[in-house]
């Protein structure tokens, strides 16, 4: 992208007006001193004279300059102090920094249009390069942030309503620039992130603010500027977000603009940020139509139903109340689909499509509503599934509270409800639990669930909780087929265990090979660590290294099905088996020796780590 004969939005590229010198003494003093030392100098003569008695002369060379210092000098400022508020600040000099931020801005965008340069992103050596808009949006947010800072002083100085229009349609022209073959043009836009849309709006309501209907004004303003944008987006939650901060007056302005209806606002859209925009304004202003507009659109979006719920449990309807709420979560699990969840057939928590959902707070509070609206339409069993499955939704981390929850309501009948929802929890705690890199195995007996059911029984928990794991040690020392089965749930048993540092200090070799995570401790994690200790489970440490000892062999990689004869990690293996158990190393030695000899791949990664191999 040529940005060498550019004109730079506020009257030419920076530092082209700072390069007009004055042949004066105080130009020679700022060219040949440190600015430690101008301003070393400046201190001791404003201490020996009184400046104010200089101020008239300074008028007349720069008032802008003189009403800053005369805020310095006034008696009782603290603006120079460290920790203090900031010191004020000459136009002149924001408007110096603001060509320095232009500047960084331009030499951002100066790499579009090139295949090869910092926004064309190549995943593949064969394969051609694509735009990355996300990578020179994320670049362009830091100077936005700066920018945003100094808006305000600026806009006094600078009047250039179409400032940001020419610069994000250079953006445009930038991306537009790339070659045809690259096909930047029927790819993604830059969608701007929050600062930047904040600069690009914030200016263009400046423009707008104070004029005859000035709400209209703006959203024309913002209306013309998606129009003539092209690869460039403002980021629709920070428009949003803007729009409905604006001052009230302001907001019924706008809103009644969109009920009129302009052909280029698609409201009817609910991924559209207009739509936001008016559902919002609706309700601050309308909130029938806003309830009416939540029925509309709940199928398609669940986080319409909240309010509708609230509504209904205010006006003491709980029939209408709980059909509300199957709606929401039909909404929330499958669309149109139209499935029936009921809080008391399965649990959530597994339900739901993936683990990243915006807004999932409100199903916590969606779910705590069906709870009292069950109870006052007399189905407990109901009540304490959704009470229970507001605890369990978001609790990772919080078994504690899960596990008295449990206690305090799988009483009497409830408990026959309870009991599927709790084994699901457990499942599910034991599914994550288990490596992400490997398929995981039904999960519905194991050393987590055992950890779980002990924690809940207080009195006799963890005397169980020890024998079924002692079991279950016993079995993988004496039975290679159980351990190469089951030895994923040996290696998080290890890393979670009390004291388990003793065997990264004793085998790091081993330890780094099959135990550790490079991934930092999850509140899942932490709640397992936090349940071993209780059950002070340090103490079948022995058991487990003894474990790893005698059926490590059985699971090191076979150099026969390593790729392109690449055998470190047979290698690191092997080393982990030295540390553990040296009579099987060389054993295992022994066995590669007269099976795999003519791979010399193999004894040179295994001298690489310093084995034994002769």
């Amino acid at each position: 992208m040529d940005t060498q004969n550019r004109s730079y939005p506020i009257g030419g590229k920076s530092g082209q007006n700072m390069a007009r010198k004055r042949s004066n003494i105080g130009q020679m003093l700022v060219e040949s001193l440190t600015q430690e030392q101008v301003a070393d100098l400046l201190t001791v003569i404003s201490s020996s004279i009184d400046l104010n008695l200089y101020l008239e002369k300074f008028e007349a060379v720069d008032s802008d300059m003189v009403a800053v210092v005369k805020q310095i000098l006034a008696p009782g400022s603290d603006s120079g102090r460290k920790g203090k508020a900031k010191p004020p600040v000459s136009l002149k000099r924001v408007m110096e920094q603001w060509e320095l931020l232009w500047a960084d801005f331009y030499d951002v965008i100066s790499d579009l249009g090139d295949e090869e340069g910092a926004y064309a992103f190549q995943e593949h050596h064969w394969e051609a390069p694509y735009f990355d808009g996300w990578t020179l949006a994320n670049d362009l947010e830091p100077i936005a942030e700066k920018m945003f800072t100094i808006m305000d002083q600026v806009h006094e100085g600078e009047d250039d309503p179409d400032l940001f229009q020419r610069a994000l349609g250079e953006i445009g022209d930038g991306i537009l620039s790339y070659p045809d073959w690259m096909g930047a043009e029927d790819g993604e836009p830059c969608i701007l992130e929050t600062k930047m849309t904040q600069c690009v709006l914030t200016w263009l309501w400046m423009g707008a603010k104070g004029k005859n209907d000035e709400g209209r004004v703006f959203a024309e303003k913002v209306l013309d500027l998606d129009d003539d944008l092209k690869m460039v987006e403002l980021d629709p939650k920070a428009l949003a977000r803007f729009f409905v901060d604006l001052p009230d007056a302001v907001c019924r302005e706008v809103y009644e603009f969109l009920k009129e209806g302009d052909p280029r606002v698609d409201v009817e859209d609910t991924y559209s940020a207009w739509h936001h925009i008016q559902h919002m304004y609706e309700a601050k202003f309308d909130s029938n139509k806003y309830l009416e507009s939540c029925k509309k659109h709940l199928p398609d979006n669940w986080r319409y139903g909240l309010p509708l719920v609230e509504d209904a449990i205010l006006h003491n309807d709980n029939v209408s109340a709980e059909s509300l709420l199957i709606q929401t979560f039909s909404s929330y699990l499958g669309g149109r689909e139209k499935r029936t969840w009921l809080p008391e057939s399965s649990l959530l928590l597994v339900e739901r499509s993936n683990f990243f959902h915006e807004g999932e707070e409100e199903i916590g509070t969606l779910l705590m509503h069906w709870a009292a609206v069950a109870r006052k339409l007399k189905n407990k069993g109901r009540a304490a599934a959704a009470q229970f499955q507001t605890t369990t939704f978001d609790g990772e981390g919080k078994w504690d509270t899960i596990l008295e929850t449990y206690r305090q309501l799988s009483k009497g009948a409830v408990k026959k409800t309870l009991a599927p929802l709790f084994d699901q929890w457990k499942n599910e705690m034991a599914a994550r639990s288990y490596p992400y890199f490997v398929d995981s195995p039904k999960m519905t007996d194991t050393w987590i669930h055992w950890l779980i059911e002990g924690m809940l029984d207080e009195k006799k928990g963890g005397e169980r909780f020890h024998k079924r794991v002692s079991q279950w040690l016993s079995e993988l020392e004496k039975d290679a087929k159980v351990f190469k089965k089951q030895w994923q749930w040996l290696t998080v048993f290890t890393r979670d265990l009390p004291n388990s540092e003793k065997i990264q200090a004793a085998s790091p070799f081993f330890w780094e090979t099959a135990i550790s995570e490079h991934e930092g401790e999850d509140d899942l994690t932490v709640s397992r660590r936090k349940g071993l200790r209780r059950m002070k489970a340090g103490s079948c440490l022995p058991a487990v290294i003894e474990a790893w000892k005698k059926q490590i062999k059985g699971i090191i990689p076979d150099p026969a099905n390593a790729e392109r004869s690449r055998y470190t990690e047979c290698a690191r293996w092997a080393k982990g088996l030295l540390e553990l158990n040296e009579e099987k190393y060389h054993a295992l030695m022994a066995q590669w020796r007269k099976k795999h000899h003519r791979r010399r791949n193999l004894w040179r990664d295994l001298k690489a780590v310093n084995l034994p191999v002769g």
